[in-house]
């Protein structure tokens, strides 16, 4: 955990970050873990799942993209196929997707080519 706080810096040490953090070492907890660890905290359970709720949000729709836009569908398919290797979710991959897509259109077709320049090598 440590170095995780180095990497982001000592500021955005908060209750966002400690919460993500415990989720990450905590994948798919059970619903008394969570509260085990809010009341370890000394959390509200409702300032809780407040944050947890604003984490959810911001995933889904912070980012380059705002969730919004037309991607070409090619791109799309293949974008959500990459990003899957960050999250099963394919909600979630297509959202990654759409982010590096926003920046440049055919992100996924140059990527492509770069994986297999590199392979070449």
């Amino acid at each position: 955990m440590t170095k995780f706080r180095n990497y982001i810096g000592e500021a955005e040490e908060d209750l966002t970050l400690k919460i993500t953090q415990w989720f990450m070492d905590n994948p798919f907890p059970k619903d008394s873990q969570v509260h085990d660890f809010a009341e370890k905290e000394g959390i509200d359970a409702h300032e809780f799942e407040s944050k947890i709720y604003a984490i959810i949000s911001e995933v889904f729709t912070g980012g380059r993209s705002k969730g919004k836009g037309e991607y070409d569908a090619e791109q799309m398919k293949m974008g959500i196929e990459v990003e899957k290797e960050h999250s099963t979710n394919t909600l979630l991959a297509a959202k990654i997707a759409k982010d590096h897509l926003k920046e440049f259109p055919d992100y996924y077709t140059r990527l492509l080519k770069m994986e297999k320049e590199a392979e070449g090598k």
